[in-house]
């Protein structure tokens, strides 16, 4: 008999092209924790595309508010979408499924990185309170509102949040959005690697394995970015290795 598809597959493989190092990582998470480790990562992508990356503003009020009814039913153990099969139901869900709706509304653009961080701050609020449930730690929430400004790039650069850049380094720098989007602004993208580095915390301990991947690759991203190496991750063997030195460190 052929065995039965894995449902969450498409939506772990669309996580993994864009986070291709934690495709790489996967092989130092124990067999039987990979299904929470893959749903979750697969759920943060989904909502993330949902609350910033839909270009129809009335498309984004629809994918948001279904999510929000979504995580809702995830905290009664009725969740329809696959990737919330695997997650417990007894987890601050509400929160986060009124901070994705919260987020998805908010037309701000910030005047620094402190307004940047404090803008996506309630969303990593909800972000770690649910995460510290799902592996058992509570990830600094410096550390997941980082997270979410890294990865508004590149491809946020043509959306309504402009990639959530602040106003004061557009000043700086003397140039648009768009022209940061044409490949014009790579100065600019350095300090603002530079600034969202010198937010990022150090890990605490104890942590998760996958908040420790995240945090060592998101920091990996950053340097590269502000050295003016682009926004790809590192090579994969030079993934694979910061993975392995990230799982032994727990």
């Amino acid at each position: 008999m052929t065995p039965a598809a894995d449902p969450t597959a498409h939506f772990v493989d669309k996580w993994h092209r864009r986070e291709p190092e934690m495709a790489l990582a996967e092989v130092f998470c124990p067999p039987d924790a990979r299904p929470v480790f893959r749903a979750w990562g697969a759920l943060l992508h989904e909502l993330r595309e949902a609350t910033f990356e839909l270009s129809d503003a009335r498309v984004t009020v629809a994918k948001t508010q279904w999510w929000a009814e979504e995580l809702l039913l995830v905290s009664r153990g009725a969740g329809r979408h696959p990737v919330c099969a695997a997650l417990p139901a007894d987890l601050p869900w509400a929160a986060l499924a009124r901070a994705v709706v919260e987020q998805a509304s908010l037309d701000q653009r910030p005047a620094d990185a402190a307004q940047a961080l404090a803008q996506v701050a309630p969303l990593a609020e909800a972000i770690a309170a649910v995460e510290a449930g799902v592996h058992g730690h509570a990830p600094p929430v410096a550390a997941v509102s980082v997270n979410l400004l890294l990865h508004r790039l590149p491809h946020g650069l043509a959306a309504d949040d402009q990639a959530r850049l602040p106003l004061n380094l557009l000043a700086r720098h003397g140039v648009t959005v768009a022209q940061v989007a044409a490949g014009q602004g790579e100065p600019l993208l350095r300090d603002w690697a530079g600034e969202l580095l010198a937010a990022l915390p150090w890990p605490a301990a104890p942590s998760s394995l996958y908040r420790r991947l995240r945090h060592g690759f998101d920091r990996a991203r950053l340097r590269r970015l502000a050295a003016g190496r682009g926004f790809d991750p590192p090579p994969a063997p030079a993934s694979l290795w910061r993975a392995w030195r990230l799982a032994r460190a727990g």
